[in-house]
């Protein structure tokens, strides 16, 4: 056999589960649902273990990681997966499935060896519990974990790398829904016996020696938990192994039937269902199976739920609270105020906070001349193409139709959103010092959180409106009614309020006693936090859970929307009428994938990862360039809008 790879395919195409249309959508939403659970439950375990002191063990280390693999494991294969169930011609290209093999391995092995190392772990503790913290130090922890990473991509570059030398210079249709080992080396066109001993070795190898190791652990741990004279012991030590047993049954049960089998008994029909369990569905399992079958996960969530409704409720009962606005002179007062944060305390002296300083984005003279000019033509760009997107709609009678509602509905918001920050942020330019007040900080950061969260409502409402328009255009007049729209648009500005309100009430409740200076240049949720001298964990987990609902309930109704548009346009048989109702749409996924790319990137991140230097660009972009950009991509990339403004100025050229 030649060793130079003569291969001729640019381009793979997925055959997938059905040409079906209509079952294709079924699956798409299957899909989605499951992919969204995944996410929502492993980031929900990652936060969980993450705010929980009592959980600040190896034991939860290795959950949270096992749940952050899953997640970046079930991302390898379902994105892609749902793109190609809303599209209808299913192509990766060469070197994309290649990727997507060499990521699929990597995860697959590394979840094959934190399995084996978290069996382990349980091992120390039941079986050494007093060298436990010794033997299971942060550095074993981390050193472990850094092995089964690089295990998993040694592995992968060696089966990848010998995967790639193979010819494949016929048919390019995989019989499978994504790339995966077996299934690509049917379509080899070279001897591909060698690849196999490799897959059986490497897989092998791997299988037995995790297996192994999981199997010694739990011998071990069984004699001991036999040995134990309490039933409660008995009952605690296998209530800490469940979890894991299930967890182990389930992925090795899978692997091995896929992987560890001669290559003629191999069935791409049946493998494929097969493969969906262990790449789409556990994944999701994982978190629940942790959180339902553990007590200490149980706990901390019922700690987290508990602290939350009980804030709520002295809210709701109008319980006092008097916030410290008290900036603490030395480390004894901090503690002091870390501890009584939020309650009335009479025999303390108190300096209270009655403003606060921002840092702005630079304190160089010569730049802070160039940002003011350039965020004044900014901010003047923004006023002047929303203030024109407004007035061209209600001035052109064409244009009085449920889009046009919502996109000057949208252009109010901009402009309203743009100016809580821009103003502020050009008046700190001319001063020296640059301070607002304690209610003007509360103020700014209240109506922020209102129009940031009404623009991602908008945004949804914007794309069920063409999802009527374009898959039942006879239906459209009679469901996306004046009424409709008003309550539409209202219910979004009520969303938006309401989130405010809970942030602000949960913000304003915290004592600020260790500093004034917001490193920022507006009153953002994050740099606020980062100021208290008192615990701040119910403000993370509340801006966590409402950031990520507003973001995933808004976000699945947008890709639903636009999964039942593009079937709805491929339908159409028309190229001029696809392009139509293309342009339509174009603009909105635009303004949808700006908007949605930073919000996620500024508040669905874990706080350690927070840099408030780079959020202060990222803040820019969405503050103050996208309300810019939005008018300017409605009226460039739509038709009707640039029909209407020519419209609008052959009317003012012919009066002048």
């Amino acid at each position: 056999m030649a060793w130079e790879n003569w291969t001729t395919v640019t381009e793979f195409v997925f055959k997938g589960f059905t040409d079906r249309p209509n079952l294709q959508v079924t699956l798409f939403v299957v899909f989605l649902l499951v992919y969204v659970t995944t996410v929502v439950g492993n980031l929900g375990v990652i936060a969980v273990v993450w705010l929980d002191p009592q959980l600040q063990t190896p034991m939860y280390f290795f959950l949270s990681n096992l749940s952050f693999l899953d997640l970046c494991y079930s991302s390898v294969v379902t994105p892609k997966m749902l793109l190609t169930l809303s599209s209808e011609r299913k192509a990766i290209s060469f070197a994309g499935c290649f990727v997507q093999l060499h990521f699929h391995v990597v995860f697959v092995v590394v979840e094959s060896y934190l399995l084996a190392v978290m069996a382990y772990d349980r091992y120390v503790a039941i079986c050494n519990p007093l060298l436990y913290p010794i033997v299971m130090s942060q550095k074993v922890c981390v050193s472990l974990l850094a092995g089964s990473y690089v295990i998993g991509f040694l592995n992968s570059v060696m089966f990848t790398g010998f995967a790639l030398r193979v010819s494949f210079c016929g048919p390019n249709v995989i019989d499978h829904f994504f790339c995966d080992g077996p299934p690509l080396s049917k379509l080899a066109c070279s001897d591909t016996r060698l690849n196999q001993v490799l897959l059986l070795a490497f897989g092998g190898f791997n299988e037995v020696t995790t297996v192994s190791v999981i199997l010694i652990s739990y011998g071990c741990i069984l004699f001991t938990i036999l040995r134990m004279g309490s039933g409660l012991g008995k009952h605690k030590a296998f209530g800490t192994c469940a979890s894991h047993l299930v967890v182990v049954t389930i992925f090795y049960g899978t692997l091995l039937f896929m992987y560890l089998r001669p290559s003629s008994s191999y069935s791409l029909g049946r493998d494929k269902v097969v493969s969906v369990f262990y790449a789409v569905v556990t994944p999701m399992l994982n978190p629940f199976i942790y959180s339902l079958r553990n007590q200490e996960m149980k706990s901390a969530l019922k700690r987290a739920v508990g602290r939350i409704v009980i804030s709520l409720l002295k809210c709701a009962l109008a319980i006092p609270c008097v916030h410290l606005e008290t900036r603490c002179s030395s480390q004894s007062d901090a503690a002091v105020c870390a501890h009584q944060g939020g309650h009335q305390m009479a025999e303390q002296n108190h300096t209270s906070v009655t403003e606060f300083i921002l840092e702005g984005l630079s304190d160089q003279a010569e730049m802070k001349v160039a940002l003011f000019v350039l965020l004044l033509l900014v901010y003047a760009v923004t006023l002047l193409g929303n203030l024109g997107i407004i007035v061209v709609i209600r001035g052109d009678p064409r244009l009085h139709t449920s889009m046009y509602f919502f996109l000057g509905s949208l252009s109010i918001v901009d402009i309203c959103f743009s100016s809580v920050v821009a103003p502020r942020t050009l008046v700190n330019f001319l001063l020296e010092r640059k301070t607002i007040s304690f209610a003007g900080c509360m103020g700014q950061a209240f109506f922020y959180i209102i129009f940031v969260t009404t623009e991602c409502f908008l945004l949804a409402v914007m794309a069920y409106d063409r999802y009527v328009a374009i898959c039942n255009p006879l239906l459209y007049s009679s469901v996306m009614t004046r009424r409709l729209c008003m309550w539409l648009v209202v219910g979004s500005y009520i969303g938006g309020v309401l989130n405010a309100i809970i942030q602000m009430t949960f913000i304003i409740r915290l004592p600020f006693c260790s500093s004034n200076v917001i490193n920022h240049f507006f009153c953002d949720v994050p740099p606020l936090l980062a100021l208290s001298c008192a615990s701040t964990y119910i403000n993370e987990m509340i801006l966590f859970s409402l950031a990520g609902i507003i973001e995933l309930s808004t976000i699945c109704t947008i890709l639903v929307s636009y999964v039942f548009i593009s079937f709805a346009i491929l339908r159409i048989r028309s190229a001029e009428g696809r392009q139509k109702a293309f342009s339509t749409c174009a603009s909105h996924l635009t303004a949808v994938t700006m908007l949605y790319g930073t919000t996620i990137f500024m508040y669905l991140r874990p706080r350690s990862s927070y840099s408030l230097n780079t959020d202060k660009v990222v803040s820019v972009f969405y503050t103050v360039v996208i309300p810019m950009l939005n008018p300017l991509i409605y009226s460039l990339r739509n038709q009707e809008v640039k029909d209407a403004l020519r419209r609008t100025a052959e009317r003012i050229t012919v009066r002048l």
